[in-house]
């Protein structure tokens, strides 16, 4: 016996045989008490299918690479197909009272209708991850001093991305309360546009929740992973299902099993024991509601308190270098740029954040896995603009690669670059030395490595570079 029919195979308490079926929120309390666990499960396993997409497209999307985020958008929305059907197809039988084992269930959905399924996850991931790249397009020029795309523009990006909500949210609906027989695509999508035009309220408004689901999950991702994993998915599905179950019961003949009778009570109770019972039964039934609230509740505490004892970077910099640079190096460097700079955002403490690339244009410098690591970090961080300051070991070797310094300095950036050494600040740090072999039997200053490079400022709009340099005037 599974640990989950250990805890809802037993009898219920039952519910008396005039019982009208629940509605609106006492529904939705009614099944989270009755199937927390299997709706849990649910989301861990649509997570776990949805993570390739998730990474996929928004490394594409960081990159503004579009091919990149299409093809990733092909590929892994397939096993994102397969998570959303089990996901609805947990919520939809959940709406059906269906009393059968959940695995069970899972195993002979996923039998039964990952042919449609799997082109329609794909479908849905690749023109979502589209659109998303759109929006980040649009940011980067605006943020690099493009002109602003207009309300319109956005106005009919957002649009976009509701059609997509309602389009692929009622096909998923469909998926999992049509025949086997009737799930091709185009079946999907014909019978998204019966509910739509028999019930566009509930039609529109089922959509709009999974639309502000995913758009949690989009903006605040890869912070909003912990909320996957506890909410993401179950939370909007099933709100959603509630609100097409009418719909769908009414096109595809949905069977809702009927509720347990009440038993006969053994003898008459007494108050005190009335009492008791009632407490007991709405335990039985509402347990899941409780640790939900308890789990989101705590939940916004750990948020909250992130949010407050998170300390802010002032400033960013960046070193690119093929040498490995130690821990405490970095830290020193660390620290004697802080020295020079100012707490710009009011948080009581001065702090730049020291981004160290291992990189260098002649891959065999360096190791594979920390060249590849640095590459994709430093992908981000150019696309991002965090870092206005780059500490470059190889200046030419930079720019043949990535082209930021001729994009941000011109065609003579060359001349435009400093060197280490003619900056007293930097030059007059001490910061450490580190082992030059394998046995620490000989070991080289990091000054000396550092005396032949060269300091890009891309952007010194924050004044750090000002302050370091104002030294040596």
């Amino acid at each position: 016996m599974s640990w989950f029919d250990a805890i809802y195979g037993r009898p219920g308490r039952g519910v008396g045989p005039d019982e009208p079926e629940k509605k609106g929120l006492a529904r939705f309390a009614q099944i989270l008490g009755r199937d927390f666990g299997q709706l849990i499960a649910t989301n861990f396993v649509t997570c776990v299918c949805i993570l390739p997409a998730a990474m996929g497209v928004s490394l594409g999307v960081i990159l503004l690479n579009f091919p990149f985020t299409l093809l990733a958008g092909l590929v892994t929305g397939l096993p994102a197909g397969a998570g959303l059907l089990l996901m609805a197809d947990c919520c939809m039988r959940s709406l059906c009272n269906d009393p059968s084992p959940w695995m069970y269930r899972a195993v002979q959905t996923v039998k039964t209708r990952w042919k449609a399924a799997l082109p329609l996850g794909t479908l849905t991931v690749t023109l979502l991850g589209g659109l998303c790249f759109v929006w980040a397009f649009l940011f980067a020029l605006l943020d690099g001093g493009g002109q602003y795309p207009g309300g319109a523009v956005l106005a009919f990006l957002g649009f976009d991305m509701l059609a997509l909500a309602v389009g692929g949210g009622l096909a998923l609906a469909v998926l999992v309360a049509a025949a086997p027989s009737d799930l091709r695509l185009g079946e999907l999508f014909r019978g998204a546009g019966h509910m739509l035009l028999l019930a566009p309220a509930r039609s529109i408004g089922g959509s709009a929740v999974l639309f502000a689901g995913a758009a949690v999950l989009i903006v605040f991702f890869p912070v909003s992973t912990f909320w996957a994993i506890l909410f993401g998915f179950w939370l909007p599905v099933l709100v959603a299902m509630q609100l097409f179950f009418p719909v769908l019961r009414r096109l595809y003949d949905l069977e809702v099993e009927a509720a347990e009778t009440a038993p006969e009570p053994d003898a008459a109770l007494t108050e005190k024991q009335k009492k008791a019972a009632r407490r007991a039964n709405w335990w039985h039934y509402h347990w899941g509601l409780v640790v939900a609230v308890a789990v989101l509740a705590s939940s916004v505490v750990y948020v909250i308190h992130g949010l407050n004892t998170t300390i802010d970077p002032d400033y960013s910099v960046a070193v690119v270098t093929a040498d490995t640079l130690p821990d405490a190096s970095a830290q020193r460097l660390q620290a004697a740029l802080e020295a020079y700079g100012e707490d710009r955002n009011r948080d009581g403490v001065v702090l730049v954040e020291l981004n160290v690339y291992t990189w260098s244009a002649d891959a065999s410098l360096t190791d594979m896995n920390s060249q590849m690591a640095g590459a994709t970090r430093m992908n981000t961080d150019l696309a991002n603009g965090s870092s206005g300051i780059w500490i470059l070991a190889d200046p030419a070797g930079f720019e043949e690669a990535y082209g930021a310094l001729s994009e941000t300095l011109g065609a003579d950036w060359e001349s435009q670059l400093y060197s280490w050494a003619d900056v007293p600040a930097l030059a007059n740090a001490d910061l450490g030395s580190y082992d030059t072999t394998a046995d620490g039997s000989a070991s080289q200053s990091v000054q000396e490595l550092f005396a032949g490079y060269k300091v890009a400022v891309l952007d010194d709009s924050a004044g750090l570079w000002a302050a370091l340099t104002a030294q040596g005037e």
